[in-house]
């Protein structure tokens, strides 16, 4: 009987500072969305393992018995190494049971019945939609950032109880900067610029809050930790004690800074060389970006059209005819009209496309464009190539200005290309599941003109300008 007096919090898990912060929060029960993290040494996974006990017993003292959390690593590997191998040492024999596969709940653990029988299942999100039947009272999610955006939807929807009010059911994730997913969890928790669907008809923003943990927050680390970290680069030690969601690990472009290459908006000058960079998207953004050259051969990106519904790596669905009429009024709109504007884009756009009104093939979006007056010049770029001349012209150049700037109205640039993650299988590439069509479309202009005037590389026509 003494045992059901016990506070999870004070006498098993034992929360630090930062760790009771984030259990205070969502105490209010005015966040139905919290991350939580943002540095190594923050005790994230432990804090989502002993979170899910304490949420069950709660939920058990207001007569939800029986009730069920997930808590859920990227793949099972992640799932054995950061919880199911530490519950076997941290969790006491009373507390509950362990089970490798229950017959109702699978991998699991229950709680005992004086705890109130609640069920914490451990999953792994390698195929979410193995889970789309189950429904949870709440989904903890171990280093959030592994996972795309669609995985945190999917979840979302798998968010509910019998009985148990909707802003009840809650979503917490822990996580570092970096990975797949650093994007849209920098653009909904850190910059909190949320797509139309989170704002209207219900305004879901207040529902969102992060809790930053760093390793100084966490007591219990050992001197060998911090001799470790004292001996990573600068820019590594910032991101990992500190959680900057600016510098992260993976990260692809850390030479890319708002302070060396944003510059106030820009009109082109009389005369100078345009160009517009076009890549294709539908279910996913497509990007087009107008850039001119300066004297020095400095590409200036000064406007851009980003695709996308505000969702991360949402696509608008426009036709071809419809990005083609997009981009002769914006340019008639910026003055640029009949200035010999040389167009760019990859090969996918001299290819049939399908008809999606009548099935079967339709013509390409090159034939698109050129009914429009728009004549595009094709560049098949080589994935190594391009990554090369991306970073060749982020550096400065002889005079200590970076090759390539960026207008401040190009949001959507400078939100993308600071989030976008190396291919961990592929040390020369980018992870092309992130969002990294800007990127694509970027890397056209950098190919056409190579840095400091040395002349142009195949497969740009400039003659047409």
């Amino acid at each position: 009987m003494a045992r059901k007096r016990i506070s999870i919090a004070k006498d098993l898990a034992k929360w630090t500072p930062r760790q009771q912060a984030a259990v205070d929060i969502l105490k209010t029960g005015k966040v139905k969305y919290l991350l939580y993290g943002g540095a190594l040494g923050g005790g994230k996974s432990y804090f989502l393992r002993w979170y899910a006990v304490d949420r069950l017993r709660m939920m058990a003292q207001r007569g939800f018995r029986n009730a069920a959390i997930m808590v859920a690593c990227e793949d099972y590997p992640a799932l054995k190494d950061r919880q199911l191998s530490k519950i076997a040492m941290e969790f006491p024999a009373w507390l509950g049971k362990a089970h490798s596969d229950h017959k109702d709940y699978g991998r699991s653990y229950i709680l005992a019945p004086e705890f109130g029988s609640g069920v914490i299942c451990f999953r792994n999100l390698d195929d979410p939609s193995k889970y789309q039947s189950a429904e949870f009272a709440a989904i903890l999610v171990d280093e959030l950032t592994k996972n795309p955006f669609e995985v945190f939807t999917f979840l979302r929807s798998r968010l509910r109880w019998r009985g148990l009010p909707d802003e009840d059911c809650i979503f917490v994730g822990a996580t570092n900067p970096g990975g797949i997913g650093h994007s849209w969890c920098k653009q909904l928790w850190i910059d909190r610029d949320f797509p139309p669907e989170f704002v209207s008809p219900v305004d879901f923003r207040p529902q969102f809050a992060y809790v930053p943990s760093k390793a100084d927050d966490n007591p219990h680390l050992d001197p060998a930790y911090w001799a470790t970290l004292s001996t990573l680069p600068r820019a590594l030690r910032k991101a990992f004690r500190d959680g900057d969601w600016n510098i992260f690990v993976g990260q692809a472009f850390p030479d890319f800074s708002r302070q060396k290459h944003v510059i106030p908006t820009i009109q082109p000058p009389a005369g100078a060389p345009l160009l517009m960079t076009y890549d294709w998207g539908w279910g996913k953004p497509f990007s087009i970006g107008w850039w001119f050259v300066d004297n020095d051969g400095r590409l200036i990106r000064f406007a851009e059209w980003y695709g996308w519904s505000g969702a991360p790596n949402e696509g608008l669905r426009l036709a071809d005819s419809e990005v083609a009429a997009g981009i002769k009024e914006r340019e008639a709109r910026m003055g640029i009209t009949g200035w010999g504007i040389t167009r760019l884009a990859g090969h996918d756009c001299f290819q049939k496309r399908p008809n999606y009104d009548k099935g079967g093939q339709g013509p390409s979006t090159d034939e698109v464009f050129q009914d429009a007056g728009l004549t595009l010049s094709k560049v098949n770029p080589n994935r190594e190539h391009k990554i090369r001349a991306f970073r060749e012209r982020l550096r400065p150049g002889a005079d200590g200005v970076p090759r390539l700037l960026v207008s401040e109205d190009c949001a959507q640039f400078i939100r993308t290309i600071p989030n976008i993650v190396m291919d961990a299988r592929n040390v020369e590439d980018i992870d092309s599941d992130g969002e990294d069509h800007i990127y694509d479309e970027a890397c056209l202009a950098c190919l056409a003109r190579e840095p400091e005037g040395q002349g142009l590389t195949a497969g740009a026509d400039w003659s047409r300008r």
